[in-house]
């Protein structure tokens, strides 16, 4: 245990012991008195009974109780003030034994007292308890002393006692507020003594009185070597001045709170302490000293010295960032002022940072009031983004931007401003204003419409072509405008759901019910978060197209040539009435299935028309196209590819040729020759055999020659049928 510890004990303990000692000085002076009143022999005036009368008044008037009781304890006597204290009446206890009196466990108490009494002994203030009337259980303190005869034979003893309830309470109460007192001393003594803060005390000079063990771990130095020292020692050099600044305030009964300085260890290490230092007062109130309480806090400062560094280099990178942005930047205060500006609104506005700063936000825009009104936004909602304005330099020129703004806030979650940014758009607002130029330049229907088909925007072909004004258009339902509403609702939905479609066919009808067919190509457009706002629709006057095909199909149709057209993976997409005569098999049949499954060989057709799709064309590709009924016919067919507007490939359209008829011909005329050439090499051999015969060789000849006129002739004719 430390000597502060010890030192605290010893205090309580001489207070204990003073506490003591001041009883029994009473109690010496009390015994003297007894003893000097008992050792004194009683003085009788000549008239003795008047003595005897004096004596008894004295006795009764007392206010203790004043008992005499037979040496075995039976009460003889009993005065008013026993009365007043034991609650019984004389009458009530004469000839009773004195045990009415005793309390339980305190039984065997008389019989000691008796004893002593026979013995010739005194007893002076024996404090115990005793039992009232009423039951109640009191204190008192009693002085009990023989009484004897005239021989001097004891033969009874007089009690003297006073209630000393009210005493003995508040004594038990002061030592128990003694015992609390010593115990929370105890408490603090212990707590300073084990506390990791160092905790010092000294005195108005600065002297080193009192030093705890947490002191003793912070600093280096034990406190044998450092009580009677002045507090300077911790004081590195440097700082010397600052000890006297701080007594100098705790001399005027100032507290010092978590003061950060420097202090110097035993070993010379230099340490950063956080100090609380108070004035210490003795009990009329003096400043005799002060109490210091320091905790090391060198780690916490080279973390918090770390953590400013960083801060201050994320700082210094934020603040790189922000005079690198091409956009204006600004921050404005609760009351609109501005707070800081980057170099960017600088140049737009023409005006320095120093001139800016402390200003009105809304100074520096065409429409002040908007600008007032858009941060005050802001602060009301913690945002606003694209936010129009036009800013106006100082030389007249304009910008307009669209401002990004949100609240900043301190540590403590406060709003202390607003951020705001502003991205320039003037050169979209002219490439916008272009734009529109171009879309009423455009002799197509165009329109937009919102994600709840309403019309949001139309160009003047939109306008002609339904008879509508642009006010009316605005804000109605874009399927209204058509012949078949659902159809043109299932249009724009399915831009909203796939992103586009393309060729969508519709009729607008105008408010006079003239007709228009329309081809539609729409797609989503969106913000630049890419968040889809709506679709923007173009509409194709096709109402000449829809005549130039009903006009095509009249032809396709009255062709006797079977006409056939073919997608990409070898399907029928379309056929004529010739191609339904040829097959057999009508158009809904036809349409969807291969096209090499009518030909008696599938897999040259299926050839046929990959050499369309890779070359372009084939020309009289010969193929045999087989009925239903199973009757065949011979064609050639002529193909090619047809393409979209934009040049895609869609398909093959291919035209057959019914050649059965001239392969008949050709089969027969061939016949006839063979037969003709077999005859002309008969007479060529009998030619051979006939030589000699001179005449008959000229017939021959004359024959021959006929054969060949007929086989020229022949020759021709197949020429001219070809």
């Amino acid at each position: 245990m430390t000597w502060l510890l010890k030192s605290m004990r010893l205090c309580v303990k001489a207070h204990l012991r003073r506490s003591t000692m001041l009883d029994e000085s009473s109690n010496r002076k009390q015994k003297k008195t007894s003893k000097k009143k008992a050792g004194k022999a009683p003085h009788f005036s000549p008239d003795v009974g008047d003595q005897m009368f004096l004596l008894a008044s004295i006795v009764e008037s007392s206010d203790d109780a004043i008992i005499t009781k037979t040496s075995q304890g039976i009460i003889t006597s009993w005065n008013s003030g026993a009365e007043q204290i034991y609650g019984y009446a004389a009458g009530e206890v004469l000839g009773k034994p004195i045990s009415i009196l005793i309390p339980p466990g305190h039984v065997d108490e008389v019989p000691g007292i008796l004893e002593r009494i026979k013995q010739g002994e005194s007893i002076h203030h024996y404090e115990t308890m005793r039992r009232r009337k009423d039951g109640r259980i009191i204190h008192v303190s009693v002085s009990i002393s023989p009484v004897k005869d005239k021989k001097g034979n004891i033969n009874g003893a007089s009690t003297i006692a006073r209630d000393i309830t009210a005493e003995v309470e508040s004594r038990n109460k002061a030592e128990e507020q003694l015992r609390t007192s010593a115990d929370r001393l105890f408490l603090l003594a212990s707590i300073v003594e084990y506390s990791d803060d160092a905790i010092i005390t000294k005195t108005s000079k600065g002297v080193i009185t009192s030093w705890n063990s947490g002191a003793e771990q912070i600093y280096g130095f034990s406190a044998q070597e450092v009580i009677g020292e002045p507090i300077s020692i911790l004081i590195p050099p440097g700082q010397t001045d600052e000890v006297p600044a701080l007594l100098e305030r705790i001399a005027r009964g100032e507290s010092i709170h978590h003061y950060e300085t420097v202090r110097k260890r035993k070993d010379g290490k230099l340490i950063h302490v956080s100090q609380s230092i108070s004035p210490i007062k003795d009990q009329e109130g003096r400043i005799i000293g002060a109490s210091t309480i320091a905790r090391d806090v060198t780690a916490e400062v080279a973390a918090r010295k770390q953590a400013e560094e960083k801060l201050a280099a994320a700082s210094q990178y934020a603040r790189s960032l922000i005079e690198s942005s091409l956009d204006p930047l600004v921050t404005i205060s609760p009351d609109g002022k501005i707070t800081d500006v980057n170099e960017a609104t600088i140049k737009v506005t023409g005006i320095d940072r120093d001139q800016l700063i402390g200003t009105d936000f809304s100074n520096y825009f065409t429409e002040p009031e908007k600008a007032r009104e858009g941060y005050q936004q802001v602060f009301a909602k913690g945002f606003v983004t694209d936010y129009a304005l036009t800013i106006r330099h100082e030389n007249g020129q304009l910008t307009d931007v669209l401002y990004n703004a949100s609240v900043y806030k301190d540590a403590h979650d406060n709003v202390i401003g607003v951020f705001a940014a502003a991205r320039d758009v003037t050169v979209q607002k002219q490439a916008s204003q272009y734009a529109r130029s171009l879309i009423e330049a455009s002799l197509d229907p165009l329109v937009t419409i919102s994600g709840d088909g309403k019309i949001t925007d139309v160009n003047e072909a939109t306008i002609k072509v339904t008879g509508v004004d642009r006010d009316q258009l605005i804000g109605t339902d874009f399927s209204n405008y058509f012949t078949e509403p659902e159809k043109a609702r299932e249009g724009y939905q399915q831009v909203f759901a796939k992103g586009f479609v393309t060729d969508y066919a519709l009729t607008i009808r105008h408010k006079h019910g003239h007709l228009t067919d329309v081809l539609y190509n729409a797609s989503v457009y969106k913000d630049t978060r890419d968040n889809v706002l709506g679709v923007f629709a173009a509409a194709r006057d096709v109402t000449m197209q829809q005549r130039s095909s009903q006009y095509a199909r009249s032809l396709i149709e009255s062709s006797l040539d079977p006409l056939v057209t073919i997608s990409g993976d070898g399907k029928i997409t379309d056929v004529n009435e010739a191609t339904i005569r040829v097959t057999g098999v009508g158009r809904d049949q036809l349409i969807g299935t291969d096209f090499s499954n009518y030909f008696k060989e599938p897999e040259k057709a299926r050839e046929g028309y990959q050499q369309v799709f890779a070359k372009g064309f084939v020309t009289d590709y010969a193929l045999t196209i087989r009925h239903r009924n199973g009757q065949l016919t011979d064609v050639l067919y002529n193909a090619s590819v047809y393409k979209d507007a934009r040049g895609n490939v869609i398909g093959v359209f291919a035209a057959a040729r019914d050649v059965t008829a001239r392969n008949r011909v050709e089969e027969e005329l061939a016949e006839q020759r063979r037969r003709e050439l077999e005859r002309l090499a008969e007479l060529e051999k009998f030619q051979k055999l006939t030589v000699g015969r001179e005449l008959k060789m000229v017939e021959l000849k004359k024959e021959i020659e006929d054969l060949r006129r007929e086989n020229d002739e022949y020759q021709r004719k197949i020429g001219q049928r070809a």
